[in-house]
């Protein structure tokens, strides 16, 4: 595995989690509230902001140099 193909599979993965996390946030009942739905939005932006990177990464890597 070459540290391009791990990067990718790492950041799809931290990704996937920061969903996972922003789905079990949101269905939580030890949390209510504001704290609850902040902590939920914030863990989707990250999993989006996380997939642009992906999308960016693949395109830089790609370019000839």
């Amino acid at each position: 595995m070459t540290l391009k193909s791990f990067h990718l599979v790492f950041i799809a993965c931290s990704s996937a989690l920061a969903f996972l996390f922003g789905v079990w946030v949101l269905r939580s009942p030890a949390l209510a509230g504001l704290p609850r739905l902040a902590a939920g939005c914030g863990a989707f932006a990250v999993g989006l902001g996380l997939i642009v990177y992906e999308a960016w990464f693949l395109r830089y890597s790609r370019r000839p140099r």
